[in-house]
């Protein structure tokens, strides 16, 4: 008779949920990456426009440094926003891992649970099979000498 684990449709469950958590922290990790790139690319930006405004400060016109300004402003605002989302993601990232431990912890507890379940059902397989080999050798030693 084959091993069957009482509880395999539990560890399935598990299994499954594991990976369905695996998949959402890994859409958080994206999404994280990403925020951590817009705001990358929006500093390397503003780093650009505060090179060129400070050239254009000594040869431009008033409107000019007046339209740098706005738009180093507006940068600035955009840099604080992109910093706050990803805050919000990283945090989000977090709790994603979190849940991810927690469901691998909860499957592996179920995979030794098994292990240790058909360790135990073997050694019952192979007691069995030595009693029956022992009967044998009985029956046989008995007919010999009856």
């Amino acid at each position: 008779m084959p091993y069957t684990f009482k509880l395999e449709a539990l560890r399935q469950f598990r299994e499954f949920e594991e990976e369905r958590v695996q998949r959402e922290f890994s859409e958080a990790q994206r999404i994280c990456d990403a925020a951590a790139a817009m705001l990358a690319e929006q500093i390397v930006l503003r780093d650009k426009t505060e090179i060129d405004f400070a050239v254009q400060q000594e040869s431009g016109t008033a409107s000019q440094c007046a339209m740098y300004r706005g738009f180093l402003q507006r940068l600035a605002e955009e840099i604080e926003l992109l910093r706050q989302r990803l805050r919000v993601a990283e945090r989000d990232c977090e709790k994603k891992r979190q849940a991810l431990l927690t469901a691998v912890k909860n499957r592996k507890t179920l995979d030794r649970l098994k292990e240790k379940d058909e360790q135990a059902y073997r050694q019952k397989q192979d007691q069995d099979e030595g009693k029956f080999i022992d009967e044998m050798a009985i029956n046989r030693f008995q007919l010999k000498r009856g």
